[in-house]
């Protein structure tokens, strides 16, 4: 997607859910989650595909509490709270307009009470080139959504866990920043390295948890790339180098040394090198002085059997928290979680599986209600389907936190996976009864 998107005919809807949005800009929240004044006495309302954009539901730390964000028409973004007890929806407001183009995609992020969004919208739906497309960024918190246009380019939003800071996009000269008690502000870039990509390789900024920034630049040299970290005061874009670190190249090739960045925390970040001749590698501080390593500081355990059944895979995105599940031998079933805000994963779990006699061919996991199923496919004779076994070992959380696992045989039928059961053979899970051996 290229980089400063021009706006066309966008504006904010003026109506009394402007007021809100104002507020919300301002940095004012003036509603607490109780119902005193009776917001909540609404029903949903929901959008197809058809002339605008489907519902999506952010589900909020309060209990049922919901936020609806979705499109009626293709041009105004309209959104909706449910309250915590799940009973009513806050009167649909609608918080961008757009007359011009069509709404065609949205990206969400969450933490502490704060949704972040990047809209997208296109003034040709048919046409695959997103050059002129046009971004959008919404904060929304405690009943309240702020917007503003043009967030920058590659805009994908970043929330700190405490909810207080909103990163939504960056351009040549500034990102595009919301913070609590001030709204939205462009934070102009100091000591930035620059966007001539033939000389230097900018990474996109990733937010800390303290609301700092993180870049890495790095530069090609015959062999090898060197990477450089540079990080910013929290709120704000003044960067400094605080750390270099020089990597080799498998091979002659050249290479432009790009990279991606991840971190859940202001004392790490991860750096993946686009080029996989060089390998990930990590910026770590300690007391105030940042250095590299080769071991995961997150805490996050990788199985990579190199053959067979079954290497770690990620799950993210369930509920905001993320869940690592693999099998060091083709057998026992290993699991992690890292709940939003943690720093680091929780201590790997390992449960009993197959017994011998068993082959396992296949691991996957599922989201179950407010939970995570990890099934693994196995074997009692020769393996006809890699998918589809006559038994199976199954761990089961309902909350991320809690994990039970169980084990089916003489399974005919393939698994049955619902919102809220699971079915494998005459054994079934739920996220509130836990196991039941039928």
């Amino acid at each position: 997607m290229s980089r400063g998107h021009a706006w066309a005919g966008g504006g904010l809807a003026v109506t009394a859910a402007t007021a809100l949005v104002v507020a919300g800009a301002l940095g004012g929240w003036p509603w607490s989650g109780d119902d005193v004044y009776g917001v909540y006495g609404h029903s949903l309302e929901r959008y197809g595909d058809e002339h605008g954009e489907p519902n999506r539901y952010v589900n909020l730390e309060d209990g049922a509490a919901q936020l609806s964000l979705g499109s009626p028409d293709g041009h105004r973004i309209v959104v909706q709270w449910r309250d915590p007890d799940g009973h009513g929806w806050t009167e649909p407001e609608t918080v961008w307009t757009d007359r011009t183009n069509t709404a065609i995609d949205s990206t969400v992020r969450y933490g502490g009470g704060t949704v972040g969004i990047v809209e997208t919208y296109t003034p040709d739906t048919s046409d695959d080139d997103d050059s002129s497309d046009v971004q959008v960024g919404i904060v929304c918190r405690a009943l309240v959504c702020a917007a503003t246009r043009k967030p920058g380019f590659g805009s994908e939003p970043q929330v700190t866990p405490d909810g207080k800071v909103v990163y939504l996009g960056q351009d040549e000269q500034a990102v595009s920043l919301w913070t609590e008690g001030a709204g939205f502000a462009r934070a102009r870039w100091a000591g930035h390295p620059g966007f001539e990509y033939g000389e230097v390789s900018p990474s996109r900024p990733v937010l800390a948890p303290d609301g700092s920034l993180r870049v890495v630049s790095s530069r090609p040299a015959r062999g090898s790339c060197t990477f450089e970290l540079l990080a910013s005061e929290p709120r704000a874009a003044d960067l400094s180098v605080v750390a270099r670190s020089t990597r080799p190249l498998r091979g002659a090739a050249g290479s432009d040394c790009a990279s991606y960045l991840d971190t859940y925390s202001a004392d790490w970040v991860a750096v993946h090198p686009d080029d996989h001749r060089a390998r990930d590698f990590w910026f770590v501080r300690r007391g105030e002085t940042w250095t590299t390593t080769r071991e995961d500081p997150s805490g996050l355990e990788i199985v990579d059997t190199g053959r067979g059944c079954c290497d770690t895979a990620v799950a993210g995105f369930v509920h905001w928290n993320d869940v690592a599940y693999g099998s060091p031998d083709g057998r026992r079933i290993q699991v992690q979680t890292h709940l939003l805000g943690d720093e680091t994963w929780s201590a790997p779990l390992l449960f009993d599986g197959a017994p011998a006699g068993f082959a396992c061919t296949w691991l996957e996991g599922r989201e179950v209600g407010d939970g995570f199923v990890v099934l693994m496919t196995c074997h009692s004779g020769e393996v006809r389907d890699e998918f589809r076994g006559d038994a199976y070992a199954v761990a089961a959380t309902p909350d991320l936190a809690h994990w039970e696992s169980a084990w089916a045989t003489d399974v005919s039928a393939d698994p049955v996976v619902d919102d809220d059961r699971v079915v494998v053979g005459d054994l079934s899970w739920t996220p509130d009864g836990g196991f039941d051996q039928g």
